[in-house]
């Protein structure tokens, strides 16, 4: 399980680093961010780096942000544990920040496994659920893991007091 100093506090005022490839999808002033991540559990904190890092100025509390962080982190860990006859080496990540929510999609290139029993494994997308609003679309083609958060009214009421 991924903790709080897992994620890292200070992670929030980091720049990006790690393995990562990130580009913006838009224009500079986006709030849209993207990576290409090679499928390797060396991945994950590296993601958990940049996306602290993108997401350390969008409002949330800090239960919802560390909620957010944890549910991404869970659904990359499954784009590289369980994708079966991958068709890429690698996973994506998007993440974009609207006036009302935070959405981030994790999305790998290999065809669905359905879960077995276990008592060990396969609590992680009951997980993802708990935390944040989650979907799941399996295709022949890859799994998309859509989180998505809604941000706290008093802090964007806040934010917007103190724009104006």
């Amino acid at each position: 399980m991924i903790s709080a100093e897992d994620i890292g506090s200070s992670a929030r005022s980091r720049p990006p680093t790690g393995p990562a490839t990130a580009r913006l999808a838009s224009s500079p002033g986006s709030r849209r961010h993207e990576w290409r991540l090679r499928t390797m559990e060396s991945s994950i904190p590296a993601l958990r780096r940049e996306l602290c890092a993108f997401l350390g100025a969008t409002g949330l509390s800090d239960d919802a942000f560390y909620d957010l962080i944890l549910a991404v982190s869970e659904a990359a860990s499954n784009a590289v544990d369980h994708p079966q006859h991958s068709t890429e080496p690698f996973f994506d990540v998007a993440a974009e920040i609207d006036g009302e929510a935070v959405t981030i999609v994790v999305q790998d290139h290999g065809r669905w496994l359905e879960p077995t029993p276990s008592s060990c494994r396969g609590r992680g997308l009951a997980m993802m659920r708990v935390l944040a609003d989650t979907t799941v679309t399996a295709g022949t083609h890859g799994t998309m893991v859509t989180i998505r958060n809604h941000r706290d009214a008093a802090v964007d009421a806040a934010a917007e007091e103190q724009a104006s």
